[in-house]
């Protein structure tokens, strides 16, 4: 596919390229001049859109948009994107991150359908591609970087598909398998708060702020300790958790369903462990040759003369003011046995460095400490990875190839999600006159190179109420 998407735009095609197979999803990516502009089609394109509207512009009432556009206009999505710039309701930044990554998302459900058509090796779900010229919008709300967007997407795919996910797509709808396996533990209110059979695993990542993959991740070993499925269409289900005991009751519209799975949903579990097993995303499901990172060592525990397995799971969590996560955010499966316990609900750190170095070196620095940390080396799509992680305190680079930090910080304060974030300018540099420069785009505090463990920790201290 990325190789089509390069002829498209060596020959500045200007149109849409469908892709569908004779069983399975279709998509459709829109073309001007060459550069992508615009997606449709796939799993769950109504989902889709309103994640990102409400992602990018939390203050809209999605609801209320229906009406801003007839339901019989063409490109109706894009359209109504076109309304909300009229009328000064989004930003012309965010309207481009939001594009971008609604086009990102396409891209990698095209390549994971590809993948799984490889493997299965089915004649009937290859996609075709088929071009038509000129069909495309009357106008163009903003200019995409395609080469940029595709690598994103790559990337992505390629991060899910090491992680042994390759075979669940982020479309599924994680569901509660056997209540049973949840009682008695500290986080089974915030699971099943969370896990209620109504949000897709991309839905879920949203409503925690966490990245889909470490979320994914994350429910991983409940999924293959048989607590939890992942079901191809919603499946909600009502349970109760009892006000005196705290215990779940049974799934009302199905009085055994903590014992049963519904039809359409699928799972693959490991046999019956015996006295502790280890489950741990490194023994991916359906790909044992897996190379999942070992630091996530995930337990669950089960009594020795039995086969019921106990979750383990932090009984606190610290709030950080600022944060914009929710309490069911707060449930962590105990890792064993980690030198430093990260907590979900701790402030997120990232670092905007081209140098790999500076990177591993603040890593270690945080996450000794506790902190969660993100590095971003590439600078001209650091933004749009901000946007997307949410930091709670950004380090940045001043001296990058690219784009340098002076221009990532402007961008940074024009962005509403990310404007009142502390930026802390990273230098080896510390004229007067890069400090001033620095000041006038919205720079909050410097800090020398190399990085040393007690000033990065003093100045964290001094932004961020821990």
């Amino acid at each position: 596919m990325n190789q089509l998407i390069e002829q498209l735009q060596t020959k500045l095609f200007t149109g849409k390229l469908n892709l569908g197979a004779r069983e399975g999803p279709t998509w459709t990516l829109y073309f001007r001049l060459g550069r992508l502009i615009w997606q449709a089609g796939g799993s769950n394109t109504d989902e889709r859109w309103r994640r990102y509207l409400s992602q990018y512009c939390p203050l809209l009432d999605v609801t209320k948009l229906e009406g801003l556009v007839s339901p019989q206009e063409s490109y109706r999505e894009y359209c109504i994107l076109a309304k909300l710039r009229e009328q000064k309701l989004i930003e012309q930044q965010q309207l481009v991150s939001l594009i971008t990554s609604l086009i990102a998302e396409v891209l990698f459900d095209i390549m994971q359908h590809i993948e799984a058509t490889r493997i299965a090796n089915n004649p009937a779900g290859q996609l075709s591609p088929t071009t038509v010229v000129g069909a495309v919008p009357g106008f163009l709300l903003a200019v995409i970087p395609t080469e940029e967007v595709l690598k994103q997407a790559t990337q992505a795919w390629q991060e899910w598909r090491d992680a042994g996910l390759a075979s669940y797509s982020p479309n599924l709808y994680p569901v509660i398998q056997q209540l049973e396996l949840l009682q008695g533990q500290a986080s089974s209110k915030q699971i099943i708060s969370l896990v209620d059979g109504t949000k897709t695993l991309r839905g879920l990542g949203q409503k925690t702020s966490r990245d889909v993959l470490a979320l994914t991740r994350f429910l991983m070993p409940l999924v293959k300790a048989g607590a939890i499925a992942f079901s191809p269409t919603p499946s909600p289900r009502k349970i109760g958790i009892s006000q005196e005991t705290g215990n779940l009751s049974s799934a009302v519209n199905h009085p055994n369903s903590s014992q049963k799975l519904e039809e359409n949903t699928v799972i693959q579990t490991a046999p019956p462990a015996t006295n502790k097993q280890i489950v741990t995303p490194s023994s991916a499901v359906n790909h044992p040759n897996s190379s999942r990172k070992p630091e996530e060592n995930t337990v669950i525990q089960t009594a020795p003369p039995a086969t019921s397995k106990q979750i383990v799971t932090p009984s606190s969590a610290v709030n950080h003011p600022n944060s914009l996560r929710k309490p069911e955010e707060n449930t962590v499966i105990q890792t064993a046995p980690p030198a430093a316990i990260i907590d979900v609900s701790r402030p997120l750190v990232a670092c905007v460095d081209d140098s790999p170095t500076i990177c591993r070196s603040l890593e270690e620095i945080l996450s000794q400490q506790g902190y969660r940390f993100v590095g971003i080396q590439d600078s001209l799509t650091a933004v749009l990875k901000l946007i997307k992680s949410k930091p709670d305190f950004i380090f940045l680079d001043l001296l990058m190839p690219k784009v340098n930090g002076y221009e990532i910080c402007s961008q940074i304060r024009k962005t509403p999600s990310l404007k009142d974030v502390p930026v802390v300018i990273l230098t080896g540099k510390d004229g007067i006159v890069d400090r001033m420069r620095a000041k006038l785009v919205g720079a909050t505090d410097f800090l020398g190179k190399p990085v040393e463990s007690e000033k990065v920790l003093n100045v964290l201290h001094k932004y961020l109420s821990v």
